[in-house]
């Protein structure tokens, strides 16, 4: 093998390896930390939380449904999902709690974890280290 061949393999397998990282971050980036958002609770029921299933890469798993694919959920219920309205926004604010709480029609609380601003969507989806307390 020449001396480009070699450089060119460990440039390549450099470049392979800087793919992956970025890959990795970009699944992790856009969670980011929520904190003190108020929410007031309008009375919707909570609904189980079934996770996205991820491969051993860490990519979603999808399944073909109907005719389309999507994302492979677990069997398992991880939380309840609840959902309130931000304070002064009317932002959509879900949140995944591991327990049932007891929330009070039009209570305000503060609610925080690792999440996603969808901006798209006008809402916040909050699922890890989620913490929840009268306001």
């Amino acid at each position: 093998m020449s001396q480009e061949q070699t450089n060119g393999l460990s440039q390549l397998q450099k470049l392979q390896a800087l793919q992956a990282q970025n890959k990795a971050q970009a699944k992790t980036s856009s969670m980011v930390k929520l904190e003190n958002i108020v929410g007031i609770y309008l009375g919707t029921e909570a609904t189980e939380h079934f996770p996205k299933m991820l491969d051993s890469n860490g990519n979603k798993e999808q399944e073909e449904k109907n005719g389309r694919k999507v994302d492979k959920r677990s069997e398992t219920s991880d939380g309840w999902t609840y959902t309130f309205a931000e304070f002064s926004t009317c932002k959509t604010i879900k949140i995944v709690l591991s327990k049932r709480v007891n929330v009070q029609l039009m209570g305000a609380y503060k609610l925080g974890g690792l999440g996603y601003d969808i901006k798209s969507g006008n809402m916040y989806f909050i699922e890890k280290d989620t913490t929840i307390s009268n306001y």
